[in-house]
């Protein structure tokens, strides 16, 4: 065990003098996280393995890339592993996972032609694309984290492109298959706003970015949407919000919540304060009130509901990255006294935090459980407050090399081991199997996050997700 951790050591090593003598700014006092890159293709492939009835398209798809993408994560970092490379140089290397997601493909019965586009693009994409993220964004990203945030893209661009085309020959009938095309088509809208501002500085102008955005909206998005649900999407939205009591009050429920964490962070920005790491966690706790009720009671309507918040987030952070008035510096206020010591020019960490208690939801498959759902609110929800809370308030032995105590820690465990059992007292659980690896990987991902320096929203989710799944 000893020579392999050695060897890693030396690996890793050689990976991080090869980012930096290539200029690729990795985020400061980390070490590359390159676990953390495969676990998006981990998560889509077992996925696919757990869909026990019938593979659907998307989920057959989806599971094929996944597959691909953890290879693409095992070239990348072999590539960067060897002395005198140029990193942001496409390597033969990178046509591995091209050729065997072209050969997936082909025996998934896409075409030739289709085959070898999609194997390229995900070969590059998975691969090359990682290192310019991070020349785009210096100082945002690990190695892992970057893979991680790239390998997600891929498999969204990927389930986009096998579902809307499909919906447009057969229109969607079920309430969860309008939503995906509103949210695959709304966040296609969010990427384009993107591109297009990181592109074209004019646009950056308050006039222009304004006429730019409603523009795409109305006459481009909007219209799409009209084509492919052949109904008005707008009214859709809202007949499926108010179409029971139950969705009511849960709208309303929301809503209140979102009032309450604007309410903390005007109360931050007035009172002149960096927010503490634990007046941060409450923005956890508040996720935690809002999945929560909706896994329960509605999930159709979270699923919704959180890829809509997820674009609004990203939008929102477009306008504090370009000043936009009316909100530009307000967002930007919030945003200096709320930092992460793990954020810098992106405010990653709330992204985070929405993804990682979101991804589940967002997977290909109707077959999971609540306990695979609440990943990421076990984690980051449950076991990071609590050992944010426990740790800075009770803490005062701390793990070797590392800011975080093992106080912190107990109560990790100690927190996520009673929403388990809570969950197998209401019936959610339905096996002891089930009950004892829950409680294992709670205790293995507790020690892991107490001694990662990746991001938690991010990591501990992928990783709850994987170790449930298997």
């Amino acid at each position: 065990m000893d020579t392999l951790i050695v060897h890693y050591d030396r690996f890793e090593k050689r990976i991080m003098q090869n980012v930096e003598r290539n200029g690729l700014r990795h985020r400061p006092k980390a070490n590359t996280g390159l676990w953390l890159g495969t676990l998006v293709g981990l998560s889509a492939a077992v996925t696919l393995l757990k869909e026990e009835n019938s593979y659907s398209e998307i989920c057959l798809f989806v599971g094929t890339i996944g597959f691909s993408l953890v290879l693409c994560s095992f070239c990348l970092y072999i590539r960067l592993s060897m002395q005198h490379v140029t990193a942001k140089d496409f390597h033969a290397i990178y046509f591995l996972p091209a050729i065997v997601t072209s050969i997936h493909l082909l025996a998934a019965n896409r075409g030739l032609l289709m085959s070898v586009t999609w194997g390229l693009t995900v070969g590059s994409l998975g691969t090359w694309g990682v290192l310019q993220l991070m020349s785009a964004f210096p100082y945002c990203f690990t190695m892992g984290e970057a893979t991680a945030i790239m390998h997600s893209f891929i498999l969204f661009l990927m389930s986009a492109v096998t579902n809307l085309p499909l919906r447009y020959h057969l229109p969607p009938i079920h309430d969860n298959d309008i939503s995906t095309a509103l949210l695959q088509v709304g966040i296609l809208y969010v990427v384009s706003v993107c591109l297009l501002c990181g592109y074209f500085p004019v646009l950056h102008s308050t006039k222009y970015f304004y006429l730019m955005t409603v523009s795409l909206l109305c006459f481009i998005t909007l219209p799409i949407l009209y084509i492919i649900l052949d109904q008005n999407p707008i009214m859709w939205i809202i007949s499926f919000a108010f179409s029971s009591h139950k969705r009511v009050l849960l709208v309303i429920y929301w809503v209140i919540c979102v009032l309450l964490s604007i309410f903390i962070i005007i109360y931050q920005i007035l009172s002149k304060s960096q927010a503490a790491s634990s007046t941060r966690k409450i923005f956890h706790i508040l996720t935690i009130f809002i999945f929560i009720p909706g896994m329960i009671y509605d999930t159709s309507m979270l699923y919704l509901a959180s890829g809509v918040i997820f674009a609004l987030f990203v939008v929102l952070e477009v306008i504090r990255l370009l000043k936009v008035p009316p909100l530009g510096k307000a967002l930007q206020d919030g945003f200096v006294v709320f930092v992460d010591e793990k954020d810098s020019l992106i405010s990653l960490t709330a992204l985070y935090l929405m993804c990682g208690v979101s991804f589940p939801l967002w997977m290909p498959t109707s077959n999971l459980t609540m306990l695979a759902l609440m990943s990421g609110v076990l984690t980051v929800g449950v076991g990071d407050t609590a050992a944010s809370f426990i740790g800075s308030k009770l803490g005062s032995h701390k793990w070797m090399d590392t800011d975080k105590t093992i106080e912190g820690t107990v109560a990790c465990v100690f927190s996520q081991v009673c929403v388990i059992l809570a969950l197998a007292c209401y019936g959610f659980i339905d096996s002891y199997w089930l009950l004892l690896r829950s409680i294992l990987a709670a205790v293995a991902i507790s020690l892991i996050e107490a001694r990662t320096n990746q991001v938690d929203n991010l990591a501990l989710p992928l990783l709850m997700y994987v170790c449930l799944m298997i």
